[in-house]
């Protein structure tokens, strides 16, 4: 005789709630380990450069790590028909370093904190190329006179900071990655050009940059703007294009720092801390050559260091330049390293705790905000503050 079938139980409203948080907790797993499979897989297949020795010994895990950024200023991968093609003055086999950046990434502060600073390099530092007998150049043609490991081990020797990681990008990377992070908003006093940098910005308030538009704006050293000329000491005309600033490199790391924080936010507040944004990044930019990296940074530790910095604010960024002074050697002009003072910043990427350093970087980003107050001015003053607002790079 057949047993009874029991009714099956219902299950309450709790339970069923329990298996609903139980099920999406296990697909968002699954897709997210997809997600980071992929991901470490793509950045497996991306351009590496091997530095050997050049690289200082890896840290014991946990330990600071110093990142070298370089910005080339390559035409290799841009399309046929792209302006700096003709622009730029060089063939697609000649490369100089456009920027040089020292990332310093400390996740062991004591208290939870995660900590991030910036160190701009002058493209025009006159340096002494390590293993040349005491042979200097500026240091951003190292690379076409020699090779990337001469410049990370010139770096290294120079500045007497580790160097533990490589990260290069050329135009189209730059320009290819600003894409794919959404762009970026800024507000500008005024209407911005540098015809050697081709940049073009006719308008004024807030701007959606375009690509080349921001490759211009962190390249330019030799910023313009259109501003008001209220006295008639620019000519006869009611607005005139003025240099914004007459110094060159440092005017230029300024606005690259800025530049950098305000994408970073911007990546930030538009979904980049997002797994499935993340993928579309590593898949559109890193995996399409237009990024190099060390041999050395594994996936596993782009990933581990992604995840160990994902609650990162970017305004939370410690910015430092070098101080250094115009000479020239022989018909170049050079930038010289004023030593004694660069001890300071420099002991931030070394490792060195120095309670000045913290003083200075809240100066240097205080300085920065760009607000005055209203008073007793000369012309010459209010000049001088115009000209200032107008190199400010600012969000919306």
């Amino acid at each position: 005789m057949p047993l009874a079938r029991r009714p099956r139980p219902k299950r309450t409203w709790i339970q069923r709630f329990f298996l609903l948080v139980c099920l999406a907790v296990l697909s968002v797993s699954a897709i997210a380990a997809i997600l980071l499979a992929y991901t470490s897989d793509t950045i497996g297949q991306i351009p590496r450069t091997a530095f050997g020795s050049t690289l200082s010994s890896e840290p014991t895990e946990g330990e600071a790590l110093n990142f070298l950024l370089i910005g080339s200023d390559s035409i290799a991968n841009l399309p046929q028909d792209h302006p700096l093609r003709w622009t730029s003055g060089r063939s697609s086999r000649q490369l100089l370093t456009d920027t040089l950046i020292v990332l310093r990434l400390d996740s062991r502060s004591g208290n939870g904190e995660v900590q991030a600073s910036a160190l701009s390099i002058p493209r025009d530092l006159y340096v002494p190329i390590s293993g040349y007998n005491d042979n200097w150049q500026k240091i951003n043609s190292l690379v076409y006179f020699t090779n990337k490991p001469t410049l990370v081990q010139t770096v290294r020797d120079y500045l007497e900071i580790p160097i533990h990681h490589v990260v290069e990008v050329d135009f189209n990377g730059f320009m290819r990655l600003f894409e794919t992070l959404g762009g970026l908003d800024v507000y500008l006093e005024y209407p911005l050009r540098d015809v050697k940098a081709q940049l073009d910005i006719p308008v004024s308030g807030c701007v959606s940059l375009t690509p080349e538009q921001a490759l211009g704006l962190v390249r330019t050293r030799k910023l313009q703007a259109y501003v008001e000329n209220f006295d008639g000491w620019y000519g006869t005309a009611p607005n005139a294009w003025v240099t914004v600033d007459g110094t060159g490199d440092f005017g230029r790391q300024s606005r690259q720092q800025d530049f950098l924080i305000l994408a970073l936010q911007q990546a930030f507040d538009s979904g980049f801390r997002n797994p499935i944004k993340i993928s579309q990044v590593v898949n559109e930019v890193l995996g399409g050559s237009f990024v190099t990296l060390d041999d050395r940074l594994t996936p596993e530790k782009a990933i581990n260091l992604a995840q160990q910095f994902k609650d990162f604010r970017p305004n939370q960024l410690n910015k430092y330049s070098l101080p250094a002074v115009f000479d020239w050697d022989g018909p170049i002009s050079i930038l010289r390293l004023v030593e004694s003072e660069a001890q300071i910043p420099l002991d931030v990427f070394r490792g060195i705790e120095n309670p000045q350093s913290e003083i200075d970087a809240t100066e240097s980003s205080e300085s920065s905000a760009g607000d005055f107050t209203d008073g007793t001015r000369t012309n010459a003053e209010r000049r001088a503050e115009i000209l200032e607002r107008a190199g400010d790079i600012k969000g919306c």
